[in-house]
């Protein structure tokens, strides 16, 4: 049976598998903490598009029983009448499932350039130009999309928001920023516009506002699925920012990361927040031990190789040095499958120096470290995932020059500062690399404390 979603658009099911696909498709936008049981139910719907936009979901995960799955809902579907956008999202998860990620977004911008109403491909390209760094096409298809929305269609503020964060990784921050506030005055629970400002904010050093925006948001975080738990760990990077180490330390245990998990984005989100802490001289005790049957867990897929690079440093700060090497060794063979798989290719231009310099880090050889993240540095863009979660890799050669006492880290700190202002966390970092390379620091925080900086303790260099 034919009929039309909520945004007009044609697909097949009975009355009750299109309100079940509408529910799955703002689920999916809203990130709604009933998602999985949303996707639970349309996986058993007959509708393809149901079935496709389960898959793309599952295949976010990135691990092989998400794999597997989405394997088996793509042999589901029933393709003797299929519709062109029907079959254009039916190949589009094919080509996700093989790997060909290229592929895949090449066709979901088709679908976007035909049909901009079809907010399913739209966001489903947005993060997929997201994870391949391919920030100016992001930009340009919700333009497309925004350009030709009509007003009388659901979620049109989501838009603002997408425009929003792509803006902001182009570096367009004074665009992005009325963009993403807009969309929130809009719809107050729209995380994804939240989480736009939010970068906002960070990338700019503005830990102050951050706070509070984030403080602004709590009743929709608290309603939220589990993205929000994205949304609490930037809160603890802006307390970071202003040397409200205890205040961090408490959001990772409460939100941050709560109970072991096995769930990329948790752990990375983990990982890369106890790197920072550390790497400005916090003690977090215990904490990288909850991380570890997760790590164990993801080793042997490679398809998020942005990931893997924080897996690697983890493991080799757990001195866990068999699985580091399994780690970087399963990393390698990937890197020497079929270069259009996007993975492949990430790994072998970039991927595999970033995670290797990562572990030689995390295992204490700062040497090793600069190295290989100096060599990779001009590439992490293609690792995929946002400026500033790539900043991590960015403190971490910061911290190796350091260790090392390398004169090139007081430039580094340098860019940090002209690019952070009104971050007490970059004249600290100033200091450090003063103070490595046998200079006074006492100026640097002098002016992190001006800015802010409430570090009840006197933090010292890590290692």
């Amino acid at each position: 049976m034919n009929s039309t979603d909520a945004w007009g658009l044609s697909m097949q099911g009975d009355s009750d598998e299109i309100g079940l696909h509408n529910r799955l498709v703002d689920d999916y936008l809203m990130f709604a903490p009933g998602l999985a049981q949303t996707m639970e139910s349309a996986s058993l719907s007959t509708a393809p598009l149901s079935k496709c936009l389960v898959g793309q979901l599952l295949l976010m995960a990135n691990s092989s029983e998400t794999l597997a799955a989405a394997s088996t809902l793509l042999e589901e579907v029933d393709t003797r009448s299929l519709n062109n956008r029907e079959r254009k999202h039916l190949d589009a998860l094919s080509r996700e499932i093989m790997g060909d990620s290229i592929g895949a977004s090449n066709i979901l911008a088709e679908l976007v350039a035909e049909t901009p109403s079809d907010v399913v491909a739209l966001r489903l390209l947005h993060f997929s130009l997201f994870n391949q760094g391919r920030i100016a096409e992001m930009v340009n298809s919700v333009r497309t999309a925004r350009e030709n929305w009509n007003d009388g269609l659901p979620r049109k503020s989501l838009l603002d928001g997408m425009l929003s964060f792509a803006l902001c990784e182009t570096g367009e921050f004074s665009s992005a920023e009325p963009l993403g506030r807009e969309a929130v005055l809009s719809n107050p629970n729209d995380l994804w516009s939240v989480h736009a400002v939010t970068h906002v904010l960070e990338m700019q050093g503005r830990w102050d506002a951050g706070i509070h925006w984030i403080r602004e948001s709590e009743r929709a975080l608290q309603a939220g699925g589990s993205f929000a738990g994205h949304i609490w760990w930037h809160l603890a990077l802006y307390f970071l920012e202003s040397g409200r180490h205890d205040d961090a330390l408490a959001l990772f245990d409460e939100v941050v990361y709560p109970s072991p998990s096995v769930e990329g984005l948790v752990l990375s989100n983990a990982i890369a927040l106890l790197c920072r802490l550390e790497f400005v001289g916090v003690d977090v005790a215990e904490r990288w031990e909850g991380l570890a049957e997760g790590l164990v867990y993801r080793l042997g897929h490679h398809s998020h190789p942005f990931n893997d690079c924080h897996y690697s440093f983890a493991l080799g700060r757990l001195n866990k040095t068999s699985e580091l090497e399994v780690l970087l060794k399963g990393m390698e063979l990937w890197s020497g499958f079929d270069q259009k798989l996007h993975s492949s290719y990430v790994l072998k231009t970039c991927g595999l120096r970033v995670a290797r310099g990562m572990g030689a880090l995390g295992s204490g050889d700062s040497n090793l470290a600069c190295s290989q993240l100096t060599e990779s540095a001009d590439s992490w863009w293609r690792l995929g995932g946002s400026a500033a979660q790539r900043d991590l890799f960015s403190q971490a050669l910061l911290r190796a020059q350091i260790n090392c006492g390398m004169d090139q880290s007081n430039g580094h700190a340098m860019l940090r500062v002209a690019a952070r202002p009104k971050s007490p966390q970059a004249r600290i970092w100033q200091a450090f690399a003063i103070e490595a390379t046998g200079g006074n620091g006492s100026s640097a925080r002098s002016e992190a404390l001006a800015l802010g900086w409430r570090s009840e303790t006197d933090v010292k260099c890590w290692r």
